[in-house]
């Protein structure tokens, strides 16, 4: 089973392909090495022998036969040749110099089998190639050498080739066997995690090795999922729970008012009333489940394709100039500063909801004569909004939860609102791949949104 899985594994598969192919360049490399370095020797050989037949031709050109007889003598004493085979036959037939056996006298090469001389291996004969050439009056010059050395060479290089190629593919398979296994080995611990998770083991996660490789790097990807994964489990049931608390009370309250007792001798007018408010709570209860929505839409992404190029500036003053009125009734100031003509790339639609939520957050969450401020201005390539307030502000440790939704600071939920105004400023500024932040305000609280400004 484990063999088989080994053979089947991609690396395994990935090292074999590697393998044939290395196969394939060692048996190109050999065939070619083979033909050059035979090839060369081969001109080598053929045109030692042929200088040293054109040197006797110009030695019988020069004297006679017995010229050519003492310069043959002359080589073969001195071995000047490195051990030519020379053989000069007359017209008779007759040999008059060495013993190569007797060949119809015509131009050209020819290949004798001949008893060995000394550097044979065992049982093999003499291989020679010899050049023929006629001499006038009827003389035969032949001279050769020993063609089997040429030969052996060639299958020298052969044999060397073939001993590194089983080596090699020996190294390879058995590399192959072994990357496979350890490769295995981690997969197997993958699945062995990825099954534990399955069976209720959220917080199992995969091991990583100490030097990072693929497998480490996809380990440590696939942890990051899972704890991102863990992240939104929570944070859905903690939003399930939030959302049961305030669907609680408006649910409680409608609950009371559909209850028959004491209403036996109500008036038209009362059941008007209380018509009207069953009807506000359950528009209480729809607002909730719409904004729930509105913000999933929102983190979606689907949105993004409808951005377009618009001028913040104004759009920031007109929200300042609607909202001045309400705010003004509840005894607040709001100051704006607003440089103009500031582009971005984005949905207004969505970004006048964002600054309208911040400035209800601000106009329900701080006191009679508190100041509103809002920014706009430039900062190089960014556009840098901010909504301040010098109210009551928000504690250092609660800064970082505000933004999630259902989140209040009002643990017991008695007041009105659902904790999803601020989550919808999130929403909106991660599409917009805006930088979202708070601070204090020394009083109060400042929240900054950050975007890139449009060219």
């Amino acid at each position: 089973m484990r063999l088989s899985l080994t053979l089947k594994s991609a690396s395994f598969k990935l090292t074999a392909a590697y393998a044939m192919l290395f196969a394939v360049s060692v048996g190109m490399l050999a065939t070619v090495t083979y033909l050059s370095v035979t090839g060369e020797l081969s001109r080598e050989f053929h045109g030692r022998i042929l200088a040293e037949v054109d040197a006797l031709k110009a030695d019988y050109r020069a004297g006679s036969a017995r010229q050519v007889l003492r310069a043959i003598t002359d080589r073969q004493r001195g071995r000047l040749m490195d051990g030519l085979d020379y053989t000069l036959i007359d017209s008779q037939g007759r040999h008059l110099f060495g013993s190569l056996p007797a060949q119809p006298c015509k131009a050209g090469w020819i290949t004798l089998i001949g008893p060995p001389d000394g550097d044979e291996a065992p049982g093999q004969m003499e291989r020679l190639r010899v050049f023929v050439q006629p001499l006038p009056h009827g003389l035969c010059l032949m001279v050769g050498d020993d063609w089997g050395e040429i030969q052996d060479f060639g299958s020298l290089i052969l044999r060397n080739f073939g001993w590194v190629f089983l080596l090699s593919l020996t190294l390879a398979v058995g590399g192959g066997f072994l990357l496979s296994s350890k490769f295995l080995k981690r997969i197997e611990t993958i699945n062995r995690t990825a099954e534990a998770i399955i069976g209720g083991d959220i917080n199992r996660r995969v091991p990583r090795r100490s030097a990072p490789d693929d497998l480490d790097r996809l380990a440590a990807t696939l942890n990051r999922m899972l704890d991102r994964t863990c992240e939104l489990t929570d944070r859905i049931r903690h939003q399930s729970n939030d959302i049961a608390h305030d669907l609680r009370t408006p649910l409680g309250r409608l609950r009371r008012l559909m209850e028959p007792e004491g209403k036996a001798g109500w008036t038209s007018r009362q059941y008007e009333r209380l018509l009207e408010q069953g009807t506000a709570e359950v528009d209480s209860i729809l607002e909730l489940f719409d904004a729930i929505l509105r913000i999933s839409q929102i983190e979606s992404g689907s949105r993004r394709g409808g951005f377009q190029r618009f001028c913040i500036s104004q759009l920031v003053a007109d929200i300042c100039e609607t909202f001045a009125p309400s705010l003004e009734e509840g005894g607040k100031t709001i100051v704006q500063h607003v440089e103009p003509g500031l582009f971005i790339l984005g949905d207004p639609e969505l970004l006048t909801v964002s600054l309208a939520n911040l400035l209800e957050n601000t106009a329900v969450h701080t006191p009679a004569g508190s100041v509103v401020t809002v920014s706009l201005c430039s900062d190089g390539d960014c556009v840098a909004l901010a909504v301040a307030d010098d109210g009551p502000g928000v504690p250092q440790e609660d800064r970082i939860h505000i933004f999630q939704r259902f989140f209040r600071l009002e643990s017991s939920r008695s007041t009105a609102g659902n904790g999803l105004g601020l989550s919808m400023v999130a929403a909106v500024a991660d599409l917009h791949a805006a930088r979202l932040s708070t601070a204090d305000n020394g009083p109060g609280l400042k929240i900054d949104m950050v975007f890139a400004r449009a060219s």
